[in-house]
């Protein structure tokens, strides 16, 4: 395991990030974070899009539900990059200690969640290329050489995982560069081979009974992807050289290239009239075209689900530190279950406005403690001090509680993810963004006016700035 570029304890452990363990300027930065957003998670989300608008009403969805949520949470990796501390020491602010170990253990559900999508869609796009060869039936069957592709992949991705930071970052310049040529295929044929005028005159294959629960469920299910990334930005901002460089390469990472591919997938959906991208490749590209795409498709769900595993294990290990780094790993092996069938899979559209829903109520509260309550003003003593000032009560921080049940609330009221059904009001004005505000201003008046902690209200006269020594 090769980590001479990072400490030890910075890159397995929990220890702030010093300024000889910044190794991401921007663009660095920008290119590791395209191994998780220009993937299957873009793809599905835009194919949603493609499938209940036409391409117009595609487009400005997916433009606003990823780029808005991505702008309203963004500003956190200022927080991480400026001590050199992972997500879920920094969130011990809001939360308290136990709070966010909690939210640990639903980022861990999450995180499992995206890898079986990843992982399963690369299964998928391997039945597809097996069935051009003279495999057996087990092979080129979905049911069963899905799965089968699918958790050999995953005994490949924690092999891959076990190397470290390093080895992942090799790995990406293989992914990613994957992803993106699929995306110029898919521009290159659509564009000129169906042409501008029919891609904008196709209508959608299965819309809602009305026009405004179409636009506001895909617009939801796009603004669930761009909440979604809130609990990953501290994994890598934490190794950012500047608190600006990490701000903009998230920004154009998970705010404007997401669009681009989403966008296409959306245009793709319209085309061939399906959500699933393994789908697409044949009929978009023909036999050699698809073929290579179905390859360059799975080389990016890999990588994605290399860099999901990363970010689940390492933050494991800062809220365990005596863990060894196997056992970190090891919380991604319950990702197996969901890669036995295509249930999880085809269910991609609930799961993201469930998470929607959870990181929209979260961003808010994080939002409010670090910039409007706090007002940047964090002890890093406290935040690894497990009895000290963000002990809140019993570990965990009643302003956060209540700001989460409000935002709770506002959410289901508006609309339910599982049953898929809404009020009349969510067609006006969504669900995730109001909750995010009604979290945030919840979270505000609790923390000044109602428990008012010590904490919330005086300086820490500690001027610890990681990143600046």
């Amino acid at each position: 395991m090769s980590n001479s570029s990072i400490s030890k304890d910075v890159a397995f452990g929990f220890l702030p990030a010093q300024k000889k363990d910044r190794i991401f300027g921007q663009w660095d930065l920008t290119f590791v974070l395209l191994g998780i957003a220009v993937s299957c998670f873009a793809l599905l989300t835009g194919a949603y899009a493609g499938v209940w608008l036409n391409a117009k009403e595609s487009i400005a969805v997916i433009l606003f539900g990823n780029s808005f949520p991505v702008l309203l949470v963004m500003p956190i990796a200022i927080y991480f990059t400026r001590y050199g501390i992972d997500t879920f020491i920094g969130f011990r602010s809001a939360l308290g200690y136990l709070g966010s170990n909690i939210f640990y253990f639903i980022f861990m559900a999450i995180t499992i969640g995206y890898m079986s999508i990843a992982l399963f869609m690369s299964g998928q796009a391997l039945v597809k290329i097996s069935s051009l060869t003279s495999l057996p039936d087990f092979f080129t069957t979905a049911s069963t050489g899905a799965p089968f592709f699918a958790i050999t992949i995953f005994i490949f991705v924690f092999a891959a995982t076990y190397r470290g930071p390093l080895f992942i970052s090799k790995f990406n310049r293989v992914g990613v560069p994957a992803v993106l040529l699929v995306m110029l295929g898919i521009i290159a044929v659509l564009f000129f081979n169906e042409g501008v005028d029919k891609l904008f005159s196709l209508s959608p294959s299965e819309p809602y009974d009305e026009w405004s629960r179409s636009f506001m469920t895909a617009l939801e299910v796009n603004i669930g992807l761009g909440f979604s990334w809130l609990p990953y930005i501290g994994q890598y901002a934490r190794l950012a050289k500047t608190e600006k460089g990490a701000f903009k390469a998230g920004f154009l990472s998970y705010g404007v290239l997401v669009v681009v591919v989403a966008g296409l997938a959306a245009l793709s959906a319209l085309v061939v009239s399906s959500l699933d991208p393994t789908d697409w490749m044949f009929v978009i590209g023909g036999k050699i075209g698809g073929l290579i795409g179905l390859i360059l498709l799975t080389l990016g769900n890999v990588t994605a689900a290399i860099f999901l595993m990363y970010s689940q294990a390492i933050s494991f290990k800062t809220i365990f530190p005596k863990k060894t780094w196997i056992a970190a790993l090891a919380t991604a092996i319950p990702t197996i279950f969901l890669l036995l069938s295509s249930s999880f899979y085809d269910a991609f559209g609930s799961f993201i406005t469930v998470i929607a829903y959870i990181m929209a109520v979260f961003g808010g509260i994080v939002i409010s403690d670090f910039f409007f309550v706090k007002k940047q003003d964090i002890s890093l003593r406290d935040l690894y001090d497990t009895k000290g000032s963000y002990k809140y009560w019993k570990g965990l921080n009643p302003s956060a509680v209540i700001a989460f049940f409000t935002g709770t609330i506002t959410y289901w009221s508006l609309y339910n993810p599982i049953t898929d059904t809404s009020s009349k009001l969510f067609e006006y004005i969504g669900a995730g963004i109001p909750s995010y505000c009604v979290a945030l201003i919840t979270y505000y008046i609790v923390a000044k006016y109602v428990f008012s902690y010590k904490v919330d209200h005086t300086k820490t006269k500690e001027l610890i700035s990681i990143a600046s020594n």
